[in-house]
């Protein structure tokens, strides 16, 4: 039963996300965005200026303890405003953070939130879309029509936050490339330049809104160009981005690799010729890296300094998931439990090898164990006894450990793609550190899992 509301819930999202295919995925019509601020800027997102209802399923916000509410486009925009702008250093002033549902479009408690992390549909101001749901079984389902993994509040914002310059210097980069020459040619042909120099905004919402109500480029603008011209005096006439991120070391990297296609060739050259011993995976922060390079490469000019700094900050994370060990799932493979392609889901797949030499893989800890206790359930003729190979994938660092001498979690708030799950780790000091993080009930070894225990997961 559960599976057929899962695929007819998947048909019914799929269906909805491409009824429109000119309109983007997030869009909603204003009647059915509902919108928190009161003040004449309402219409638009404070830190970005960008039309709220237009990147609705996206929107975050937060309700403030003086009676005000703030919202958002996007994880973005809140992350930027909670620790660099507004709201840096005045997070007890905040009494809520809400994000919307995509499933219902309402506004729900963001820390009660299932999200849908690095799903094939776009996100706002970001590489990584998250989108959030109110019920787990809307994002397994959302996660399964569209991919990405579901996290917690906790754990999209962390993401969010780590990616900051990466996503900052997409966003300079979708400026200066369309925006910023779009609303410089509007503001000198269709604008009331003398009255849009005069505006004193607080926000680039608040200028927005100015420029539209008070018709200083006409009434003839679309939002797109209105956005563009705000824009351009935001960040180029008044200089607010060059202020507020000129100076940032990362986000100048991320941008330069962005523009310059070479940039990132030439660190990697200059570090497999003369700084091969730097190794970026064992540094944590930006400015442990960068400390690095100046210490042990000191004699690089400025520029190849740049571009060796730039290739090892950039490759960093792919050279970490290099050293991983994990399973590798045949492409076309099926969860013999619930039938599931398991490579879609690389970081939960279960593996066992039976002593006649079949193998068979899972997309979880949990399936692999339904398939270990009641394998005539699922039309196989097994024992427990018949499993000569039976691997997990840590939940960490994504290595395949043996089963046998795991630590799972069950009970947590974090949850798999067939929902509540037992999460592996290889030492009982990760899982333990998990479990209090993310409210873990139990942590158990491999001889103290039941089929109680397994199948009552599902209830």
């Amino acid at each position: 039963m559960f599976k057929k509301f899962l695929v007819l819930l998947i048909l019914t999202i799929a269906s909805i996300a491409s009824a429109n295919p000119n309109q983007m995925f997030q869009t909603v019509p204003v009647k059915d965005a509902t919108l928190l601020q009161t003040t004449e800027d309402k219409l638009y997102c404070p830190n970005c200026g960008m039309h709220l209802p237009k990147f609705y399923k996206t929107n975050h916000a937060v309700k403030l303890s003086d009676g005000t509410n703030r919202q958002y486009c996007s994880l973005y925009c809140l992350v930027e405003e909670m620790e660099l702008t507004v709201l840096k250093g005045k997070h007890d002033s905040i009494k809520e953070i809400l994000v919307v549902d995509v499933a219902t479009l309402k506004f729900i408690d963001a820390k009660k939130a299932y999200y849908v992390v690095g799903s094939t549909v776009k996100g706002t101001m970001t590489m990584t879309s998250k989108y959030a749901f109110a019920k787990i079984e809307d994002a397994i389902a959302f996660e399964q029509t569209y991919g990405g993994e579901v996290k917690s509040f906790d754990e999209a914002y962390k993401i969010a936050f780590m990616d900051f310059a990466k996503d900052t210097a997409l966003v300079y980069d979708n400026r200066s490339t369309m925006m910023y020459k779009n609303g410089e040619k509007l503001y000198n042909t269709k604008c009331n330049k003398e009255a849009i120099d005069k505006i004193d905004a607080h926000t680039m919402g608040e200028m927005k809104a100015i420029i539209e109500q008070q018709k200083l480029c006409g009434d003839e603008l679309n939002d797109g160009q209105l956005q563009a011209v705000m824009l351009y005096v935001w960040d180029i006439k008044l200089e607010n981005f060059e202020k507020m991120y000129g100076q940032n070391e990362e986000i100048q990297l991320y941008i330069k690799s962005r523009k310059d296609s070479n940039f990132l060739k030439r660190g990697e050259n200059i570090h497999q010729r003369v700084c091969k011993q730097i190794d970026p995976t064992k540094y944590t922060t930006f400015n442990d890296l960068k400390n690095a390079v100046n210490k042990d490469c000191p004699k690089l000019k400025d520029d190849d300094s740049v571009s060796l700094l730039g290739y090892l900050w950039n490759s960093k994370d792919g050279m970490v998931n290099a050293k991983a060990d994990p399973l590798i799932v045949p492409k076309d493979t099926k969860c013999p439990v619930c039938g599931m392609f398991v490579a879609k889901y690389p970081k939960w797949a279960a593996y066992t090898k039976l002593s006649d030499g079949k193998e068979f893989f899972y997309d979880g800890s949990k399936d692999m164990f339904k398939f270990i206790f009641e394998a005539k359930s699922y039309h196989h003729n097994y024992t427990k006894d018949d499993f000569a190979i039976i691997l997990v994938s840590d939940y960490y660092t994504l290595n395949k450990i043996d089963a046998k001498k795991a630590f799972f979690v069950i009970g947590a708030s974090v949850y798999g793609p067939m929902g509540k799950e037992l999460i592996p780790f290889s030492t009982k000091e990760d899982a333990v550190a998990f479990s209090k993080s993310y409210s873990g009930k139990q942590i158990l070894t491999f001889n103290e899992i039941t089929p109680e225990i397994v199948f009552g997961l599902d209830k």
